[in-house]
């Protein structure tokens, strides 16, 4: 096939791209493998952008994504026949002191309620005891496996998207187009090319500097075989995520070791030690399983999205950072409209490639 649009990646920014596009008519060539430590399969699937520090243009496209989450999912589903798990229950951070609860109380999240400790105490029965907690009723999470796997059907269902399972390890562009040489010495041309392949991105030949700043950070998860919590929780430094058939996931690191995705004594007994924090009653609960992934992290924590400025047939969307499975959805949006040359409905001044 020759394709209009190269997307280069496997992960769900990748995918969520390559679908978009694909749908608006574009012959699409989807070319990557999934690598160990992939961020999309590891990530706990928080669509909580009410707890974020973030104002302005990203503040509002994350709450964008997030709103449109659940007409997505539902779509998505209906398409694919594969059900995909979400939490629409809300967030809870817990304050643990007078000057955490005085901080959420000054929220900025207008939906947002302040509920005392005995209100709590039946809300969330088996958390630990605290001042109270600022409830985000719009926030929640999806299970990004069954995610993934949903997408991966429509894709490989579309009569406009091949798959090429080679990773892109060169790429050269010039007015008149693109083309990418994979690690298998294939060549494939296109008119575009999407770069969105997370950590791996920079390691691409050609990349350009405008991802020179995309870094691995290790990010390691534990899931206990545990019901405990029926909101995501947050607080202390880590996160409870509520799943199907009776799970818990928690996270919470952030460590810098390169692209080692191993899961290390040190840092799961971290994770432990936050998670009991939160729900003392995980404390003597089984683990069901444990793994790390390694988040594309930027210095301002914000995606890069956007055409490289010398180089407008090259764009990019990567360095999603911890919010890789909130932002896909319209990060695929921005992107077709990128390549298709239509008009943006969303500010992305603050995701300007070459900005770092």
């Amino acid at each position: 096939m020759v394709a209009d649009v190269t997307v280069v990646g496997r992960g769900i920014i990748a995918l969520s791209a390559a679908l978009e596009l694909a749908d608006r008519g574009l012959a699409v060539r989807l070319v990557g493998t999934t690598h160990s430590g992939n961020a999309s399969a590891a990530a706990g699937g928080m669509l909580a952008p009410s707890i974020d520090s973030e104002t302005g243009p990203a503040h509002d496209f994350a709450m964008a994504s997030r709103d449109y989450y659940p007409g997505y999912a539902t779509a998505l589903a209906e398409r694919t026949g594969r059900q995909i798990p979400t939490n629409d229950t809300g967030t809870i951070e817990l304050a643990f002191d007078e000057g955490e609860a005085d901080a959420l109380r000054h929220s900025n999240d207008r939906s947002a309620r302040w509920i005392p400790p005995e209100e709590l105490a039946v809300l969330e029965p088996a958390i630990a005891q605290c001042l109270g907690g600022l409830l985000h009723p719009s926030d929640g999470a999806v299970e990004p496996l069954a995610l993934l796997d949903a997408l991966g059907i429509a894709i490989a269902a579309h009569d406009g998207i091949t798959t090429v399972r080679e990773d892109c390890r060169e790429l050269h562009a010039s007015e008149l187009g693109c083309n990418v040489l994979t690690d298998m010495e294939s060549r494939f041309a296109s008119d575009y090319v999407v770069l969105a392949a997370g950590a791996w991105t920079p390691l691409i030949a050609g990349s350009g500097d405008c991802v020179a700043a995309v870094q691995p950070v290790r990010g390691q998860m534990l899931a206990f075989e545990s019901d405990a919590v029926r909101h995501v929780i947050c607080g202390g430094g880590g996160y409870l995520i509520p799943r199907s058939e009776g799970i818990t996931v928690a996270g919470g690191t952030m460590e810098h070791a390169g692209f080692e995705v191993e899961t290390t004594a040190d840092g799961v007994e971290s994770i432990r030690a936050r998670a009991v924090a939160l729900c003392p009653a995980l404390a003597g609960v089984p683990v069901h399983s444990s793994w790390a992934g390694l988040r594309p992290i930027t210095p301002d924590l914000l995606p890069i999205i956007g055409a490289d400025p010398a180089r407008p047939r090259v764009i990019y969307a990567c360095g999603h950072s911890r919010n890789g499975i909130l932002l896909a959805p319209l990060t695929a949006q921005v992107v077709a409209d990128l390549v298709t040359g239509a008009a943006s409905r969303y500010d992305l001044s603050r995701f300007r490639p070459g900005r770092h």
